[in-house]
């Protein structure tokens, strides 16, 4: 047998040429989540054409990197058969491989047979362009044993492509170590194959063909050529999809803080903007000593109408209402939807005088009849009114006894206003009997935690639970948060109540993770007076080491609000929960303003859309631009992405297709006792409807959460 040595540095080169491209390969499939349809076609082309000429040139610099003791010549027609049996084989494979959504153990095994047959094929098809007047004698076992590296090559090769191709944190790091495993791959296949081939003493090259130098300069031009174009166009592209993300993220700010101003139902302000006229209004008046008015509105019985006619019908008319508002008033004044049936109206340089000739006005203005479809309906407002620096001077105030003074209105028979008096205070105080009651609520062990499902969007089952406070009122029933919460903050009650909730929700997650469920995650919402709790931290991780579990395990959710409100406090105590290795949720996005680039100095690593924008997607084309920024937003951040409030399929198919993570909504589940988490996983399971114990949920109003 011919005695055959080796080029080290050809080695270290064929390589580096596989390393690159499995590197361009990976590239290329990443970019296929990303872009459109066609764009994605290109790309699926172009990682399969580099994949198989990286491999069929690492296959012909081994060749040359095996020093014979006699000039060799290579068969032209052979190698380039050999060059597309490659790309065939890689560009097939890779798309076969990396199309749909979800995993297919079948779409991976074909795809594994196709690119390892493909690589066997060329390695031998390209060995057998040797032109030699004796035959090559093969080592069976060897030739055996480097079609089975091949076929593992091939499927390492294309389950790395699937896996990240839709990766975000540590893309570039997790890629080139994946490419190095890759390109190791491919090339213990091919040398086990160079090794499992002997040469006879005999052995004389062919006249003809193509020589070592001139496959030298052919494989090395094609190869640095390609591998060069295929990185500049995959740079230039992250360029440009990095300049459209900034310019995406301009106008998300811009549809954000319309969204955070503006209600989106009736185009009026809404709390927040209302607040800053307020403000301004304030100082003005200071500075003019002019007075100025604040008008709290009310539909009277709005609800039945609701309970009536459905949602539909209350929205169109309380647009109508709104729109007849408006055309009483003057440039100067500002009307604010505060929310449901509330509305809110600041008068500058008046008084009370002035505001009661424009309450007697609007009631004017309702008297005929609203038609909404094909109904006619008879509107009514209460109307309270308070006074700069009459009645209060603070905005606080002003707003409260204008509240108060509308509460008068509705109990002396609505249809009318009242102007603020000191003896309406007591008609806003909470049932003293109430307070009792709350006080004693965590004594009398009354308050639970449920439990709503996050569900992953790419296939139907559950990723964690989000933990939600209730209370199981002897009188009342079981009481959604929005019914005491606010009592619980303002008395810090919220405190203790708080700490029994974390201890409870690490109890329970303990519990699921000996049932089995070890990759169940539990969210639970850190309120505005718990996120100022001085020792919450020490709270939260010494309860969790009492439960043995994984900080990964808890997420963290703050809302938007919450977090901005003391951003030097904020970063530092979610930094440390964060290190800790707690997940922070940022809650509610999208309803106070905020700059977007604020996101990068804060360690979140989830993003939850408020349910607002996911409602109006199906109708509202703007909402839905605003979500899929978002998405893209969370991804160019290396965030996952829940979408809550999900009530039918349109939303849950839209936000599929936009590539979010996590899907949670009444269209899977309503919040239920930990009781019922096991009828619901069998329900998850089942094809048959599964009749699950009966629970009440009461609260004070539609939106419980």
């Amino acid at each position: 047998m011919l005695t055959v040595t080796w080029h080290p540095l050809l080695i270290a080169t064929s390589y580096l040429v596989a390393f690159i491209a499995s590197f361009v390969a990976l590239e290329s499939a990443a970019k296929m989540t990303m872009v459109t349809r066609r764009a994605a076609l290109f790309w699926r082309l172009a990682g399969g054409v580099t994949l198989g000429i990286g491999i069929w040139s690492m296959h012909f610099i081994g060749m040359l990197s095996m020093n014979m003791p006699m000039p060799m010549s290579y068969h032209l027609t052979l190698t380039i058969a050999s060059l597309l049996i490659a790309i065939f084989a890689a560009t097939l494979g890779l798309n076969i491989a990396v199309s749909g959504n979800r995993r297919s153990p079948l779409r991976l095994a074909i795809a594994t047979l196709i690119l390892g047959s493909g690589v066997v094929a060329m390695h031998y098809t390209g060995m057998a362009a040797l032109m030699l007047n004796e035959p090559v004698r093969w080592n069976s076992t060897l030739v055996a044993l480097s079609i089975v590296i091949a076929m593992l090559a091939a499927g390492v090769a294309l389950w790395l492509a699937f896996h990240l191709r839709n990766q975000h944190r540590g893309v570039v790091l997790n890629r080139i170590g994946a490419a190095a495993v890759m390109g190791l791959a491919i090339c213990a296949m091919h040398y086990t194959g160079m090794h499992a081939a002997h040469f006879s003493h005999e052995s004389q090259p062919l006249p003809g063909g193509i020589g070592e130098t001139g496959l030298a300069m052919w494989v090395s031009v094609t190869t640095l050529t390609l591998l060069g174009v295929m990185l500049v166009v995959s740079m230039v592209d992250s360029h440009f999809r990095a300049l459209r993300l900034m310019d995406n993220l301009r106008q998300l700010n811009k549809q954000l803080e319309q969204q955070a101003r503006f209600d989106p139902l009736t185009g009026l302000a809404n709390r927040y903007q209302m607040d800053l006229s307020m403000q301004a209004c304030l100082r003005d008046a200071q500075q003019k000593r002019t007075s100025f008015a604040v008008l709290f509105i009310n539909v009277d019985r709005f609800k039945e109408v609701n309970d009536a006619w459905g949602h539909y019908v209350g929205d169109a008319l309380l647009l109508g209402i709104a729109q007849r508002i408006a055309a009483r008033l003057t440039p100067e004044m500002t009307l604010a939807r505060l929310g449901g049936d509330a509305f809110i109206l600041l008068l500058p340089d008046s008084d009370a005088e002035k505001a009661a000739a424009l309450a007697a006005a609007l009631l004017e203005a309702m008297r005929p009849s609203l038609t909404v479809g094909n109904h006619q309906i008879n509107v009514t407002l209460s109307m309270g009114i308070s006074v700069w620096p009459e009645h209060g001077e603070t905005l606080h105030e002003l707003t409260f006894k204008a509240d108060a003074a509308m509460s008068h209105a509705k109990q002396e028979g609505r249809n009318g206003w009242a102007v603020w008096r000191p003896e309406m205070s007591g008609i806003f105080t909470t049932d003293p009997g109430f307070h009792k009651d709350l006080n004693l609520a965590l004594e009398r062990q009354q308050f639970e935690l449920w439990y709503q499902p996050l569900y992953l969007a790419e296939r139907h089952e559950i990723h964690g639970f989000e933990a939600l406070l209730r209370w199981n009122h002897p009188e009342k029933g079981v009481l959604a948060p929005n019914a005491f919460l606010p009592t619980l903050e303002k008395t810090g009650l919220i405190i203790p109540v708080g700490v029994w909730a974390i201890e409870q929700a690490c109890r329970q997650l303990r519990f699921w993770t000996d049932q089995g469920f070890h990759h169940w995650t539990l969210s639970y919402n850190l309120s505005a007076v718990q996120f100022e709790q001085p020792d919450i931290f020490e709270v939260i991780t010494r309860t969790l080491a009492k439960y043995d579990l994984a900080p990964s395990r808890l997420i963290l959710e703050v809302t938007e609000s919450t977090a901005l409100k003391n951003l030097e406090c904020s970063i530092e105590l979610l930094n440390a929960f964060s290190h800790a290795g707690f997940t922070i949720s940022l809650d509610d996005f999208g309803t106070g303003y905020s700059n977007l680039l604020m996101l990068s100095v804060l360690p979140a690593r989830e993003l939850k859309i408020d349910k607002s924008f996911i409602a109006s997607m199906p109708e509202s084309d703007k909402s839905r631009k605003i979500v899929l920024t978002i998405i893209n937003v969370a991804r160019s951040l290396e965030m996952k992405v829940v979408a809550e409030g999900i009530e039918n399929e349109d939303q849950k198919a839209m936000l599929i297709e936009m590539d979010c993570d996590y899907l949670q909504g009444y269209l899977f589940s309503r919040p239920i006792p930990a009781s019922q988490v096991p009828w619901r996983v069998l329900q998850d399971k089942s094809d048959r409807q599964i009749i699950a114990p009966a629970v009440t949920e009461y609260s004070a109003s539609p939106q419980s959460d």
